[in-house]
């Protein structure tokens, strides 16, 4: 087979696979493959789709192997039993922490987008939000001395 005949777009490989971009990726990262180019569009041969073909993803029931010093296998209910006070705890902590930084992260994104953001990204009822406030807080200057040279005005003709 000729080397044109062998150009495979990823978009026909997610088809021929029925997987999704975000899957597509997965798998070439997780394989190392990189796709050629030619004329600045990617494209696997026959040998790659192949590889994507026979790829497997990780069963989320397949055993997993933590390393302690007990060389303790989890991979059942019955095995939690086997674990220690000290390694739940452990266990229980991570897994925390985890939770805590998955929801956090959202968060945190928020933060830099509104430290990133301009007054006219804003939609039209926080831009009047925002007008109002400081219309509150910093009032016209004209309007203030004005205000001040006719109370002093005021204040000295009652003397």
């Amino acid at each position: 087979m000729d080397e044109e005949n062998e150009r495979i777009s990823p978009e026909r490989v997610m088809e021929m696979l029925g997987i999704k971009k975000t899957q597509y990726y997965a798998r070439l990262n997780k394989l190392g493959i990189k796709p050629a180019r030619k004329n600045g569009k990617a494209y696997l041969t026959n040998d790659q789709l192949e590889q994507l073909r026979d790829y497997k993803e990780p069963s989320q029931n397949a055993l997993a192997t933590v390393d302690t010093e007990s060389e303790l296998i989890i991979g059942s209910q019955d095995s939690a039993e086997q674990i220690t006070d000290n390694e739940q705890d452990d266990l229980l902590r991570s897994a925390a922490e985890l939770r805590a930084q998955q929801m956090s992260l959202s968060d945190l994104v928020k933060i830099h987008l509104a430290a990133k953001m301009k007054f006219e990204d804003l939609p039209e009822d926080l831009k009047e939000q925002v007008q109002s406030v400081n219309r509150a807080a910093n009032p016209d200057i004209k309007k203030s001395a004005a205000s001040i040279a006719s109370q002093m005005l005021d204040r000295y003709r009652q003397k």
